[in-house]
């Protein structure tokens, strides 16, 4: 507000009137600029503490992402461990199983790989088997193979002749025939 417009306003008034009236005007006007200064100052450092929380809150976020990466890939790490022990545990089973069987076969002369292989699984079973807790193992082995025939190469040997007249155009001598039936030969 300027003078001529106080005076516009006010008629008659004196120029130590006008005077005050602008000094209290003034006063106002100042106070209001500080405190208008002030509140752009508490802004501006609003607005800056906002700006740094958000860049914090930004950070949180990627660290929040790295660690769950971080426990993504922890959990993935921890299954191939996890599957390489149960991997370990199970050929050290297998291996100790083996040992044991080795041990109850021990001078058996089985027939072929096969029926060993076979031999072994039932044996595995049966050791694992809780009707078979408290036996031994050549308890269990017995068990199994007990009136069971050709598992185990005869005393004679295996015959080297093919138990059958297919491949030899029937031409198969009686010697043939003996061997095939683990006799003795005829002299």
């Amino acid at each position: 507000m300027t003078r001529d417009e106080l005076k516009g306003i006010i008629e008659g008034i004196s120029d130590e009137q006008l005077k005050r009236i602008l000094d209290i005007n003034s006063s106002d006007i100042g106070k209001a600029k500080n405190g208008a200064e002030a509140l752009k100052k508490a802004l501006d450092e609003a607005t800056a503490r906002s700006k740094q929380m958000e860049a914090e809150i930004e950070q949180l976020k990627i660290g929040q992402r790295e660690a769950d990466e971080m426990r993504e890939k922890i959990g993935e790490l921890q299954k191939v461990i996890d599957q390489k022990n149960e991997a370990e545990e199970r050929t050290k089973s297998e291996n100790a199983l083996n040992t044991r069987f080795g041990l109850v076969t021990e001078g058996m002369d089985f027939v072929n790989d096969f029926t060993r292989k076979g031999v072994f699984e039932q044996f595995k079973n049966a050791v694992l088997d809780e009707n078979n807790m408290g036996k031994s193992d050549g308890e269990i082995y017995e068990a199994l193979t007990l009136g069971r025939e050709n598992l185990f190469v005869p005393q004679g040997g295996i015959p080297s002749v093919v138990g059958s007249t297919m491949g030899f155009d029937g031409n198969i001598t009686e010697g043939d025939v003996r061997e095939i039936m683990g006799l003795p030969t005829k002299n």
